[in-house]
């Protein structure tokens, strides 16, 4: 396997920690070759979303452009809360949860069941239907075909907020079975409508 060596930003704050069903996305292995990103950006499932928090990650040779007691090389960010005690001790118990709870089990196991339940969604609306690890969309051709769509999964008892000609979900790692169908099921329910 080859690792690709021309430069890369992942930007992981909304894939990371599992989103995909990967750890992150620049574990996906294409064929024969490793992705080494040389900047990985973490944030929202950092800390499971209990307190605001990120990271960015360098390699040493990102990292070494920037070190220096020169500070014209220095890159000043000037973060207000860097460092944040209390963010950093929820990110590390976050992390430990995440490993130990084998929660890459638990999203493919999501992604089994939306797959299941998303199978033949068609409609004149749709352009397609997408599920990768813990995350599903649903892209129509127009947004007004979604307009309506958040009260209307309000009252059947799901949090939903369409995004421009997106339909998406991406659950709790902890959803049972039950709850998941509920959600998938509100989503099919909205172009079953006559």
């Amino acid at each position: 396997m080859r690792p690709i060596r021309r430069p890369a930003v992942f930007d992981e704050v909304d894939t990371g920690f599992g989103r995909t069903g990967n750890r992150f996305v620049a574990d996906l292995v294409l064929p024969d070759i490793l992705v080494l990103p040389d900047i990985l950006v973490l944030g929202k499932a950092l800390t499971g979303g209990y307190i605001g928090h990120a990271a960015t990650i360098a390699n040493r040779k990102v990292y070494e452009g920037f070190y220096g007691d020169d500070p014209e090389k220095a890159l000043m960010h000037g973060p207000t809360f860097m460092g944040n005690a209390l963010a950093c001790s929820v990110a590390l118990k976050s992390i430990e949860l995440f490993q130990e709870g084998d929660y890459l089990s638990r999203i493919r196991r999501i992604e089994e069941i939306t797959k299941r339940e998303m199978a033949g969604l068609e409609h004149e609306q749709i352009r397609e239907v997408r599920v990768m690890g813990g995350c599903v969309c649903v892209e129509v051709k127009d947004g007004a075909a979604l307009q309506g769509y958040q009260q209307f999964a309000y009252e059947r008892g799901v949090f939903s907020r369409p995004f421009l000609n997106y339909l998406y979900a991406m659950v709790p790692y902890v959803i049972g079975e039950e709850e998941l169908v509920q959600v998938l099921g509100v989503m099919k329910e909205w172009f079953a409508r006559g």
